[in-house]
């Protein structure tokens, strides 16, 4: 039994290759502008990348400044020559001017990369939409 298990171990030990930290990222646009947005309207917008690299790009994590800035992404590794996208999903329930920065953690040395999402959600007209 010993044995069978050290044979197991020895073959998943020979197959098991990591993934590189030599991945590089390059967006479309650093920074998105929602310029004038209505309270408690939709507010999406999505960053756009591509994997410039010789490698396997994974994205391990993509964090905000608040919760009212939701991330989503693609969990899967970007083969070279390859795009995918980050949405960001921004909560406009309070009124005025935003700036929140959106930080992106991945497998490259350039790695955490920042974007940027800004604009004003404007305060509404009528007092009853507080």
């Amino acid at each position: 039994m010993l044995i069978l298990i050290g044979c197991f171990l020895l073959c998943l030990s020979c197959t098991y290759q990591p993934v590189k930290n030599d991945a590089q990222v390059k967006f479309a646009s650093g920074e998105y502008d929602f310029h004038h947005l209505k309270m408690k309207d939709k507010a999406e917008c999505e960053f756009e990348f591509s994997n410039v690299g010789e490698s396997l790009l994974v994205i391990y994590d993509v964090k905000t400044t608040c919760g009212c800035t939701v991330p989503d992404w693609n969990k899967k590794p970007i083969v070279p020559g390859k795009k995918g996208a980050i949405k960001i999903k921004y909560d406009t329930d309070h009124p005025g001017k935003f700036r929140k920065t959106i930080t992106v953690y991945y497998n490259g040395k350039d790695s955490p990369k920042k974007l940027v999402v800004r604009g004003i959600v404007d305060f509404p007209k009528d007092e009853e939409q507080f």
